[in-house]
């Protein structure tokens, strides 16, 4: 059981992505070792050892990984072979960049009264000039502020 817990620290040290782990969660591995040392009939000094020793090494996989993680995400990547708590760990910041990624505004098509110069949608994306006539699609927060100010009429496709 250590034999695995050490090849497996081993791996993930001298790897840049993320190891194949011998476990689906930490839990797993925990439970593993627990049952491993009721088996054992070590005296309790040598046993409180090795769960110390264990301890730490479970420790520095958790970092590693985290790191390995954590790096993945900020570059935009989602990272394989994660165990489940890990999974649980980084679904919120999942969440968080898939929100981000997609456009959260509803879209409408807008005719313009009059003249209209350049201007910078609630999205940060520059569009225009606009001449009388022209058709825009754009986010529904500015279309209704447009609106409001007499610049352009929503165009609805249902009478």
């Amino acid at each position: 059981m250590l034999n695995k817990l050490q090849q497996w620290l081993t791996a993930e040290v001298n790897s840049k992505i993320l190891a194949e782990a011998p476990y689906g969660s930490y839990a797993e591995l925990i439970d593993e070792l627990e049952a491993a040392l009721k088996e054992s009939a070590l005296p309790p000094a040598v046993e409180a050892a090795v769960r110390a020793e264990a301890a730490k090494a479970v420790a520095a996989l958790i970092s590693i990984r985290l790191k390995k993680i954590l790096w993945d995400v900020q570059q935009g990547r989602s990272p394989q072979r994660l165990l489940a708590e890990e999974e649980r760990l980084i679904a919120p910041i999942r969440r968080m960049l898939e929100a981000q990624a997609k456009p959260s505004a509803r879209y409408v098509v807008v005719v313009f009264l009059d003249k209209f110069p350049a201007m910078s949608t609630s999205e940060f994306k520059q569009i225009g000039p606009f001449n009388k006539g022209d058709l825009a699609k754009l986010p529904a927060e500015d279309a209704r502020d447009l609106e409001v100010k007499g610049i352009v009429k929503r165009l609805s496709l249902m009478p």
